[in-house]
């Protein structure tokens, strides 16, 4: 039995590894609803706006499970998620994180030189993108560098 169950962790490992990651791409209604299951007829959790980034868990006909950088999960329609990265020129948002504020930095990773700290709600324009890191001028004039887990449109 232990070996059963040992060969199906080691199979579904790889799958849950490679989780893809998408973006909410624009529509009319200018989000998309984060639901708590696959379908309409499930309560909506969250909008999430246009550019939120999701991490593909699983999916079911026309629907996908999604995680949030933020951590939370719900089910979302696959028509209105997209691959690619988050264009240049955009005005983001610092969001929640869980130390309370989020690193301008002066190269994109955690071993370059702090500039500033921002704070949720600061605003930001995004210049540039490299893998999950931003280049971006907030709203002081400062340039540098965010992880795009904590900016949100």
């Amino acid at each position: 039995m232990r070996r059963i169950a040992l060969a199906l962790v080691l199979t579904l490992l790889p799958a849950l590894a490679a989780a893809q990651t998408l973006y909410v791409k624009p529509s009319d209604a200018g989000y998309l609803n984060l639901r708590a299951g696959p379908g309409t007829m499930h309560a909506v959790l969250l909008r999430m706006p246009v550019g939120q980034r999701v991490a593909v868990l699983e999916e079911l006909g026309r629907w996908a499970r999604v995680r949030l950088p933020s951590g939370e999960e719900g089910w979302a329609s696959v028509e209105l998620l997209e691959q690619g990265d988050r264009p240049a020129g955009d005005v983001m948002f610092v969001d929640v994180t869980g130390v309370g504020f989020l690193n301008l930095r002066a190269g994109p990773g955690t071993r370059f030189d702090i500039i500033r700290r921002m704070q949720p709600g600061d605003s930001v324009a995004t210049l540039e993108t490299r893998g999950d890191w931003l280049r971006v001028r907030h709203a002081s004039g400062d340039t540098g560098w965010a992880h795009g887990d904590y900016l949100t449109r």
